[in-house]
Formats: structure tokens, sequence, C-alpha cells
């Protein structure tokens, strides 16, 4: 089995800095990947809204749709 090779870092020190503070407050996430991913998840709910790009059906994902319709 092959060893796991360490990620490259692609965000400059400043920005994950600002990652930690962000984390620190504990309002977009508990670490850094929480922050990351809630930046993440409002970029994409911003460009539904905005129709930059088109909603996609959860159920092509194998997920149940969020409002419990069918």
């Amino acid at each position: 089995m092959a060893a796991k090779q360490k990620a490259e870092c692609r965000l400059s020190e400043i920005n994950h800095a600002y990652l930690n503070d962000l984390a620190k407050l504990g309002a977009y996430g508990a670490g850094k990947a929480g922050v990351i991913r809630r930046f993440i998840e409002n970029g994409i709910q911003e460009a539904l809204e905005k129709k930059v790009i088109a909603p996609r059906d959860v159920a092509d994902f194998g997920g149940a749709s969020e409002d419990g319709e069918d």
C-alpha cells in the first residue's frame, strides 16, 4: 500500500490565519474545515439565488428532499 502523500497547501498564510480566527469565533464552524465548508455552501446558495447556476435535484445524488416532500 502506498504511503499517503501530504496535500499541498494552496491557501496563503494570511487566509489560514483568517480561517483560524473564524474557527475560534465558532459562528462559522468549529475548525478550519468547517469554516471552509460553510463559506462554500453559502457561495453555492448565493449563486443559486442569483441564477448563476441551475438548481439540481438531490434525488439524482441518492438523497431525499430537504423539506420532506417526494
